[in-house]
């Protein structure tokens, strides 16, 4: 009562004030209050707030055929009498949206107790949808409505304005490759970007040098790297030799001055505070990643998560299911997620052996065992290099070379980009500190000597 009489009183603030927090169904206990406050609403949508009083609400409600039912123009005059002042309309609305929430959460809690009796055939889906349930509670204010596009012609020609003065507030996240940003215009909240190679390209090499660059620049982003393949002390051991610009070749044979260990012990330093969070559980389904990585968010809030990679995974599918629908069920719950999670999700996977083939760049159609990837995805990024396996070593090549070797030229090719145009990235690849970087871009300190 005393919300709905402040936004009488009031009208310009206290509507205002009462909008950003209760703008969602059941935000009040007594329907009669749920359709003052949705009169209100639209009054104050429709014209000037200050016309608002009671004589237009109850003209509101009339044609609404609902004034009776609130309880007649003798109970709206009772709204404004019940409140001295609008002035304390935010703790008022925050009493309001506070029960609301706990309403709520009641609610969902009867429901998973009711549903915690009933036969499940897939337990993990029933946990996955309950904690999707729960933690909705705590987003009631962000409930998203439904908008008319004349409602959003300024703020897409703000957006528009903004991109073309540069303004990077409202491009996505930096993945320190200018010519890949410029090209996506970084890695966007909601977006899932897939990076596919065949092995011993580099894909983990790439996907960490991405995770340093967002980790280290001057206003960090936090990442979360899920590591199905490779254990978080290997991954980290790579993330150090690789910042510090020094072989694990060298290390492991001895073959380091105490300047260069000097220099490791720095960038040990530097990477300290780097918030990089790395789950190298193997194996993992879709539904528990789903799951660790909302709580990775919760916990650390991480602005992009990174899988490496899609093809290690599991989904429970049914026993009849081919792989190419386990695959399309990730690829499905990944995409459900970024958006869930309003992150950018980079996603590693493999190649066919078709993208082998001498003298031919891998295509889409060479993405591993499902077209899903290719349509769920915003991004598909696809690295080539030409291989020498005389200097690689055998298997996954995103393992350290054997020896030290040259640099190589490298390609991203974006081959589909679901908001901008597509096009190839060059890059080189410093095998000796499974470093990429931007072609012409490199320092003499980061060419390795041979």
């Amino acid at each position: 009562m005393a919300v709905l009489g402040s936004m009488l009183l009031d009208p310009a603030e206290a509507i205002e004030a009462a909008v950003a927090k209760l703008n969602f169904e059941g935000s009040f206990y007594d329907p009669a209050h749920q359709s003052i406050f949705s009169a209100l609403v639209k009054l104050g949508s429709e014209r000037h707030r200050g016309t608002i009083d009671l004589i237009t609400l109850s003209d509101a409600l009339a044609k609404a055929a609902v004034l009776e039912e609130v309880g007649g123009r003798a109970y709206l005059s009772q709204l404004v009498s019940c409140v001295p002042t609008a002035a304390n309309i935010h703790h008022y609305v925050d009493i309001v949206h506070q029960t609301a929430v706990l309403r709520r959460l009641i609610r969902t809690s009867s429901d998973v107790h009711s549903r915690c009796f009933e036969p499940q055939e897939n337990m993990e889906e029933l946990l996955d949808q309950i904690e999707r349930d729960v933690l909705a509670v705590t987003g009631l204010t962000d409930t998203k409505k439904t908008q008319a596009v004349g409602d959003l012609i300024i703020h897409a020609i703000d957006h528009l304005d903004k991109l073309h003065t540069g303004d990077l507030s409202v491009v996505g996240l930096q993945t320190g490759f200018d010519d890949l940003d410029r090209l996506i215009i970084g890695l966007r909240p909601g977006d899932m970007f897939v990076l596919a190679a065949r092995p011993s390209i580099g894909k983990t090499a790439l996907a960490l040098n991405i995770a340093t660059n967002l980790a280290l620049r001057e206003k960090p982003a936090a990442v979360g790297f899920f590591s199905l393949e490779m254990e978080a002390k290997l991954l980290v051991l790579r993330l150090l030799c690789g910042h510090a610009r020094v072989s694990i070749t060298d290390v492991r044979e001895g073959a380091l001055s105490p300047g260069r260990w000097q220099e490791i012990m720095e960038a040990g330093q530097r990477l300290r505070s780097a918030p990089i969070y790395i789950d190298d559980t193997g194996s993992l389904d879709i539904m528990e990643l789903r799951a660790r990585a909302r709580r990775m968010k919760r916990e650390f809030d991480i602005q992009v998560i990174m899988i490496d990679y899609l093809q290690l995974m599991r989904a429970n599918v049914g026993k009849n299911a081919t792989r190419e629908n386990e695959v399309a069920r990730m690829s499905g719950g990944i995409k459900a997620l970024a958006k869930e999670l309003q992150v950018p999700i980079l996603v590693l996977a493999q190649l066919n052996r078709q993208a082998e083939q001498p003298g031919q760049r891998p295509r889409l159609s060479h993405l591993r065992e499902s077209g899903a990837i290719e349509q769920d995805a915003d991004v598909v990024a696809l690295l080539h290099r030409e291989r020498d396996v005389e200097k690689d070593r055998e298997g996954d090549g995103d393992q350290a070379p054997t020896r030290i070797q040259e640099d190589t030229a490298a390609e991203l090719i974006v081959a589909k980009h679901r908001n901008g145009p597509t096009g190839i990235v060059p890059l080189t690849f410093l095998p000796a500190y499974t470093l990429f970087k931007s072609r012409s871009r490199i320092p003499d300190e980061d060419v390795p000597e041979v």
